[in-house]
C-alpha cells in the first residue's frame, strides 16, 4: 500500500469548553471543562490516517521536553511512524490554546509556534529516500511552518512531484493576513501540487475562484457543515457531509484530508473521494472530546455502504 507523509506542524492543544463571547480584558469567565490533547494540522491529519490503516509517516518538530516525548509516544502507540518527528534542542514543544463558542462551536487559537519554527528545507529532504511512485505528500499548516516559506523549498517539493507523489496542499491561515505578497507566494506553490485543500476564508484570501485551477487535478474547498466542492479541469463536483452532533470543530479541516487521501488510495472515483472526505470530518468531530475513538476504515465503509460494500 502507498505511503503517506504528512508535513507540518505539531503542538500541544488545550481546548477550552464553549463560552458565549470573548471575555473583556481584564475580567474572568469559567468554561465547563477543557481537554488537552496533541493537535496541529499535521498531528490531526496524522491521526486519522493511521485511524484509518494507512501507513503514515509525521514530518514535523517538537523540543526536548517531556510534552515532545509524551507526543511523540501517543503517535507511536497509534502506528504513526515517527522516523522523522524531529527534536529541537532549543525550543520547547508548540502549544495551542483553543477558544470555542458555544453556540457555534467554531473556534479561535492562541499559538506558541515553539519548535515549530525548526522545521526545516532539511527534514523535507531527509524523506527523499523513502518516497516511492504513488506515495502521497500532504504539506498542512504551512503558514505556521516559517522555515519551509523558502524558495529552495519549491525545489524539492517540484522534485517530489515529478516522481509520482501525489501532493496535497492545505495552506492554514496567514498570521500577517492575506496580503499581495503572501498571494503571490501561494500562487507560486500551487502549481507544484495535484490538490489544494482551502476552506472557504482561505480560498477568497488566496484570491477566490481565479486560483482554483492552478493546482494540476484541482481545488477542493471545504464548506463545514455544507459539505465541499471541487473544482476540476473535469468539472465542478459536490459532497454533501453526515449530520452529526458536534463535540468541536477542531481539526475538522485536517481529519477532512485525511478521508480525501483515504478515498485517493482507495481508488474512488473524485465524488466519493470528497465524501470519504466529509464523512471522516463529521465522524471525528462527533466523537469524544479527547479524540480517542478516530473513524476506522470499517465505521466509514459502513456509512459510506451502508449495504455492503459493492463488488
Amino acid at each position: 500500500m502507498p505511503k503517506v507523509f504528512v508535513v507540518g506542524n505539531v503542538s500541544l492543544d488545550l481546548v477550552l469548553g464553549g463560552i458565549p463571547d470573548y471575555p473583556a480584558w481584564g475580567t474572568e469567565v469559567l468554561i465547563p471543562g477543557y481537554v488537552m490533547r496533541p493537535g496541529g494540522a499535521a498531528s490531526n491529519a496524522s491521526l486519522a490516517l493511521a485511524a484509518l490503516g494507512v501507513p503514515t509517516f509525521i514530518v514535523a518538530t517538537v523540543g526536548t521536553d517531556s510534552l515532545g516525548g509524551e507526543i511523540r509516544d501517543h503517535f507511536a502507540k497509534r502506528g504513526i511512524r515517527v522516523d522523522f518527528l524531529h527534536l529541537c534542542p532549543t525550543r520547547q514543544t508548540a502549544i495551542s490554546v483553543g477558544v470555542t463558542n458555544a453556540r457555534t462551536k467554531e473556534r479561535s487559537f492562541l499559538t506558541d509556534l515553539g519548535a515549530q519554527e525548526c522545521l526545516s528545507r532539511e527534514h523535507l529532504e531527509a524523506i527523499s529516500p523513502l518516497l516511492e511512485e504513488r506515495d502521497f505528500l500532504l504539506l498542512c499548516g504551512y503558514f505556521l511552518s516559517p522555515g519551509l516559506r523558502i524558495p529552495e523549498v519549491r525545489n524539492v517539493l517540484s522534485g517530489f512531484g515529478q516522481r509520482g507523489v501525489t501532493m496535497l496542499f492545505d495552506t492554514g491561515w496567514p498570521t500577517e493576513g492575506w496580503t499581495e505578497d503572501v498571494r503571490e507566494e501561494i500562487r507560486t506553490l500551487l502549481p507544484l501540487f495535484d490538490y489544494f485543500l482551502p476552506n472557504e476564508k482561505e480560498l477568497e484570501g488566496a484570491g477566490g475562484k481565479g486560483v482554483v485551477l492552478l493546482p494540476r487535478k484541482g481545488t477542493i474547498v471545504k464548506q463545514g457543515e455544507k459539505g465541499c466542492t471541487a473544482y476540476t479541469r473535469d468539472g465542478v463536483f459536490s459532497a454533501a457531509t453526515l449530520p452529526v452532533a458536534v463535540t468541536d470543530t477542531v481539526g475538522a479541516g485536517d481529519y477532512f484530508n485525511a478521508g480525501f487521501i483515504f478515498g485517493l488510495l482507495e481508488g474512488y472515483p473524485l465524488p466519493l473521494a470528497l465524501r470519504c472526505a466529509t464523512t471522516v470530518a463529521a465522524l471525528n468531530i462527533s466523537t469524544s472530546p479527547e479524540r480517542d475513538s478516530l473513524a476506522t476504515r470499517n465505521a466509514l465503509v459502513t456509512v459510506l455502504f451502508p449495504g455492503g460494500v459493492p463488488q
